[in-house]
């Protein structure tokens, strides 16, 4: 498993070559539209970019954690006319597409059919090189993550708030590596499912960058204790001040607690 340079995109090698990616949001520009915003259609810029990564690495299939479409809790025009055409365009490099639905994707079925494969919700777990646990992240994911070594989870947008030497905020799209404990995750499934479960040991949480560049996301720098309401990060097996915080071109700013310090002479 890799991140790919200058792509918010993972790179699974085994069983087979598989891209990982999140939050596309196909159609979020008609909620600028009903705000009196006017912004082209994204679709095929978006497209575009997902066809060169998939010819720059040659994947079998791209898996999408969540997030495919934007509207909710219908469709826009956009979803109903472009997506379509472009999941078609997407399925010509010869790709399998995979989408682990995410809160964003209610009636996605409707849509596209049985154009791409479904997973459930609540997470798809997968062997390669590691136990990779495949999520959205929006929702409590289903017992299958206890068996994983990783988590790979979309969502949040993380973004990472930096003040320039003369004032100024630059904010970048970055990747999120952190580290817990399985009980803690364990205890919930005890406590509100019943389950007997004994578990040690520790798990990796990996959560992506949205893949469309044109959104904007979570400052992570400026999350107050009382937003962290992610159901992963309620059980406490995650420390966000310990996270790792690397930009997409891979250099990496160190710990989350420490990020404030930079200066843009990093940049």
């Amino acid at each position: 498993m890799k991140l790919l340079e200058n792509w918010p995109a993972i790179l699974i090698e085994k069983p087979e070559p598989a891209i990982v990616v999140s939050d596309i949001h196909f159609g979020f520009e008609a909620e600028f539209r009903e705000r009196g915003i006017r912004i082209p259609s994204q679709t095929w810029r978006i497209t575009e970019l997902l066809i060169k990564l998939i010819e720059e690495q040659e994947p079998r299939k791209i898996i999408i954690l969540g997030d495919l479409k934007h509207k909710i809790p219908y469709s826009s025009t956009i979803e109903w006319e472009e997506m379509p055409k472009a999941i078609e365009m997407i399925k010509q490099t010869g790709v399998k597409i995979m989408l682990v639905p995410g809160n964003h994707d209610g009636n996605i079925k409707k849509v596209l059919g049985n154009a791409i494969k479904y997973a459930s919700s609540s997470g798809l777990l997968i062997e390669g090189e590691k136990k990779f646990f495949l999520y959205h992240g929006h929702r409590w994911p289903n017992i299958d993550i206890l068996e994983s070594d990783v988590i790979l989870m979309g969502h949040l947008h993380p973004m990472i708030n930096l003040r320039t030497d003369v004032g100024s905020i630059i904010k970048k799209p970055v990747w999120m590596l952190m580290e817990g404990d399985k009980e803690n995750i364990a205890k919930v499934f005890r406590e509100k499912y019943g389950a007997r479960l004994k578990v040690r040991g520790r798990i990796k949480l990996i959560i992506l960058p949205a893949f469309n560049p044109l959104l904007t996301g979570i400052s992570i720098n400026n999350i107050r204790p009382e937003d962290r309401l992610w159901p992963l990060i309620k059980t406490n097996s995650f420390s966000i001040s310990l996270a790792e915080i690397i930009l997409l071109d891979g250099r990496s700013l160190g710990r989350l607690e420490h990020v404030e310090k930079l200066k843009d002479e990093i940049l």
